[in-house]
């Protein structure tokens, strides 16, 4: 019997109440279509209903994936690693209107496969000292979420965080081309992400698989291409508007050097401009190794890859990203996770083996808050709750880790140029605070591991001691009372060695700077 359905047999399969998982790295992998399907089906009827959903990363962007959902009654629950690029949803669980937890990025992964295994629960260090241990929030994000679902104990003489397993009922996927049995490639997909292991797992707990196509073949894919057999597949739909719902990013429909069947040439890229996010990167940069295995974070964190690249030592490295992309230079914005020129793709599931592992070399990470412990927070702002991702998985099992981003933020102004920075309009909001709203990087547990830890900003470089943060370098032209003291609600220790950043990370042009 053929696989291949219509959109509303295959909406016939998710029921009032469901466990829903669903792929997504921003845009690409999204099944965009069955949710707005999902959304239309329950604005005319009233079902599906008290929907839990479980999602690794911001599945979607505003008015798309989960963000589509975002209706009184459609979501009872959430369980997600970041959902930042998905606004509707954090108002929705401000407004109390579902219960909503916020887990590590690969913890939300290790879900799907320790389902396929039977399992009810597992343990990991991951989350030891942040907000997701129950002694501070158990990962908890609104005031109806009162249940600790996460439980501390001690294995072995050491503490580890003990994380449920949900019994999934339905997984949506997208895919490129399926059969009538519904065996899937992937081939005009960024990467393989976690689609195999959300099919794998879901079918294991009894539920059913929903893969959104753009292709249907007329025989039966060829075994090397099939990345979804179809023994693991309910219901495939062949979407109606791919260009509009089966995209790789808001820009871009489909960019075959994005999926690794060829590479393009470095010098071919745009050049960074001169400004504060360049004159950040460049100093990271300064800290790669040669044949290291590099995650970075989204945002300015992307930049170093770049930097790299015009610098000429980009073939050193290997940078990684949560989504699994192996080498290359990966993309910035709504096109994180689509790399170009890698070397290659994991499966999510083993690339936070990977970074679990402690086996990254360097990590580089978002500087949205820092305390006077050295603790980080990029989770929560106010009401705004963009969640940890893969932060907590990248950021704790790995030797160097550099958080990177401005001193300041809103409304900050500069001059960047002839090896200087001038501050010419200071930002409204301070980074560096007495206290962080939620600790996404426990200072202590760093201690505790003899982790290097940095604080990369325009302005100043600062490391993290056991006895304190230590302001170690600042950048030719600023004052250092009132362009950094001044703006740090405590004060850090200074270095006896202070000295100026780098003049030529200030200067148009490459900078000459080789790593070794």
């Amino acid at each position: 019997m053929s696989k291949v359905k219509s959109m509303q047999e295959a909406l016939d399969l998710i029921k009032d109440g469901s466990v829903v998982a669903a792929t997504g790295f921003v845009l690409w992998g999204l099944a965009d279509e069955v949710f707005k399907a999902v959304e239309d089906r329950f604005l005319e009827t009233g079902h599906p209903n008290n929907l839990t959903c479980v999602y690794t990363g911001s599945a979607g962007l505003e008015d798309s994936g989960f963000d589509r959902w975002a209706h009184d009654g459609l979501i009872g629950k959430i369980i997600m690693g970041h959902t930042g690029l998905n606004p509707k949803i954090p108002a929705y669980i401000n407004a109390n209107k579902c219960q909503a937890y916020n887990f590590p990025m690969g913890v939300v992964q290790n879900m799907y496969r320790a389902s396929l295994q039977g399992k009810k629960g597992f343990l990991s260090k991951i989350g030891l000292k942040t907000f997701v241990d129950p002694r501070l929030d158990g990962g908890k994000m609104n005031d109806v979420t009162t249940e600790e679902i996460v439980k501390l104990v001690e294995f072995g003489g050491e503490e580890w965080l003990c994380y449920p397993v949900p019994k999934f009922d339905v997984a949506i996927i997208r895919g490129t081309t399926a059969d009538e049995n519904g065996n899937v490639s992937v081939e005009d997909e960024c990467g393989p992400m976690n689609m195999r292991d959300l099919a794998m797992g879901v079918k294991a707990c009894g539920g059913k698989v929903i893969v959104q196509v753009k292709n249907l073949s007329g025989s039966k894919l060829p075994g090397a291409s099939i990345e979804i057999p179809g023994v693991f597949v309910d219901a495939v739909v062949v979407s109606k508007e791919p260009e509009k719902y089966h995209r790789m990013t808001s820009k871009i429909y489909y960019d075959a050097s994005r999926t690794g069947r060829f590479d393009i040439p470095v010098d071919s890229m745009e050049a960074l401009p001169l400004n504060v996010r360049t004159v950040i990167a460049r100093r990271c940069a300064m800290e790669l190794k040669p044949e290291s295995i590099v995650n970075l974070g989204i945002g300015i964190p992307t930049l170093v890859a770049s930097v790299a690249g015009e610098e000429g030592f980009s073939d050193d490295l290997i940078m990684s990203a949560e989504d699994g992309m192996l080498g290359g230079i990966p993309g910035t914005g709504d096109t994180f996770g689509c790399a170009v020129n890698t070397m290659g793709t994991l499966s999510m599931a083993y690339n936070f083996d990977l970074y679990d592992g402690g086996n990254l070399s360097m990590a580089v990470e978002g500087l949205a808050e820092c305390d006077a412990k050295g603790n980080i927070n990029v989770g929560k702002f106010g009401t705004m709750m963009p969640g940890c991702g893969g932060f907590i998985d990248v950021t704790q099992p790995t030797p160097l880790v550099i958080f990177a981003g401005t001193f300041t933020a809103g409304g900050a102004k500069y001059a960047v140029g002839n090896g200087k920075l001038t501050i010419l309009q200071e930002g409204k909001s301070r980074k560096f605070r007495e206290h962080v709203q939620q600790v996404t990087f426990s200072a202590e547990y760093a201690a505790q591991s003899g982790q290097k830890v940095l604080y990369v900003t325009e302005r100043a470089v600062l490391r993290l001691t056991k006895d304190g943060i230590v302001l170690e370098e600042i950048a030719p032209g600023v004052d250092l009372q009132k362009d950094i003291l001044d703006q740090m609600d405590f004060k850090p220790i200074l270095s006896e060695n202070l000295k100026l950043m780098d003049e030529r990370i200030f200067t148009e042009g490459k900078m000459g700077i080789t790593i070794q």
